[in-house]
């Protein structure tokens, strides 16, 4: 009777064993179906999205991520797809909560910053970038911030935000090293931030590297124009006609170069007549740009533009007295760059000025 007992026990207990072992093994068998079904969607999703088809690709991410909620991975690719489409309410609380969870990863900041940029909110998004740049990323730890950087550079780029582009600037420039095509990015963000000085130093090194570069040689001589420096710009803007004589756009820089310095008042050892008949030829060009951007654009003229004008006009239409003074010429450019800002104030944005009259201005208010 005894060993009847036990020895039912004993089957009692087995079955017991073998029942909670084939659970555990379809709880293994549904969980990994379950891991299998929500990679598909994933992977269905991340296809989605290289085709374009941003709606459908969040489908297949709220899939994903509806089963398996612990998978940063597909909680972000939802996310970003929300962003894609302008779903930013439903993106914005998703992005809540991963930030509550990992608030110093790389990836997570940035796609807060994306989600940033497309309400509005330049200045958070700056913050979000920053923190992105600085961040945790477990993959390619170097060069992943200098993408996120690279992306902040060209939405303050857009965005015309010269200061902070600058800083941007700076910061890439000691991260980047020598990497040839981040310092020909670079050379030319200098320039448009009105750093020519830094924009030429990179340029001498590019030619210094491989001296059949043209692109190098023209962005030196427009880096070295800009300075002011006009026998160095024709050197280099020389060396980029040798190299490629059909070029147009070397053709137009040798051209305004040329415009330049037959206008530039400021040379040594200039006459006084000669600086009053340039003065009045960059006055003349001045009037000219402004009427031209009034009319053209339609551009309302204040009175303070129109007393502006008269008062050129009427210089312009004085004649030079027998004896000419350097005080005189520098009235005459003094009047020229108030015509400039009138230029400046009521056409901004309407037409760019013109390039030559431009560079003279720039050298005349530094």
């Amino acid at each position: 009777m005894k060993s009847s007992l036990t020895g039912a026990v004993i089957g009692i207990v087995a079955l017991i064993i073998g029942l909670t072992a084939l659970d555990q093994f379809l709880a293994k068998v549904e969980s990994s179906e379950l891991h299998s079904t929500a990679e598909r969607s994933y992977t269905q999703g991340t296809r989605l999205i290289r085709e374009g088809k941003a709606a459908e690709a969040v489908d297949r991410f709220r899939s994903a991520y509806a089963i398996e909620r612990d998978n940063r991975e597909y909680e972000l690719a939802l996310i970003a797809a929300l962003i894609d489409i302008g779903n930013t309410p439903e993106a914005g609380m998703l992005m809540d909560e991963v930030l509550i969870r990992d608030p110093n990863d790389g990836r997570t900041n940035l796609t807060a910053a994306r989600l940033m940029v497309k309400e509005g909110k330049i200045a958070d998004a700056e913050a979000y970038y920053h923190r992105a740049i600085y961040g945790e990323w477990p993959d390619n730890p170097a060069a992943n911030p200098q993408a996120v950087r690279m992306e902040l550079i060209d939405l303050l780029s857009k965005r015309g935000k010269k200061q902070e582009l600058l800083a941007e600037l700076i910061s890439l420039e000691a991260e980047a090293g020598k990497d040839p095509e981040i310092q020909k990015r670079l050379a030319k963000l200098f320039l448009s931030v009105d750093s020519p000085a830094r924009a030429a130093s990179i340029y001498q090194t590019m030619v210094a590297r491989n001296p059949e570069d043209v692109d190098a040689y023209e962005g030196l001589g427009q880096a070295e124009l800009e300075q002011g420096e006009y026998p160095a710009a024709h050197t280099a803007f020389d060396q980029a006609f040798r190299r490629d004589p059909d070029n147009a756009s070397i053709r137009s820089h040798l051209q305004t170069l040329n415009t330049v310095v037959e206008l530039d008042p400021t040379v040594r050892r200039l006459t006084s007549e000669e600086k009053y008949r340039r003065s009045r030829r960059i006055l003349e060009l001045a009037s000219m740009g402004l009427r031209q951007c009034i009319s053209s654009h339609l551009v309302g003229g204040s009175d303070d533009v129109g007393k502006v004008l008269a008062a050129a006009d009427a210089t312009a239409a004085s004649k030079a007295p027998a004896h000419i003074t350097n005080e005189m010429a520098e009235g005459i450019l003094n009047m020229a760059e108030a015509v400039w800002r009138a230029q400046n104030r009521a056409c901004a944005g309407a037409s760019p000025p013109e390039e030559a009259l431009g560079l003279i201005m720039k050298k005349l208010a530094s």
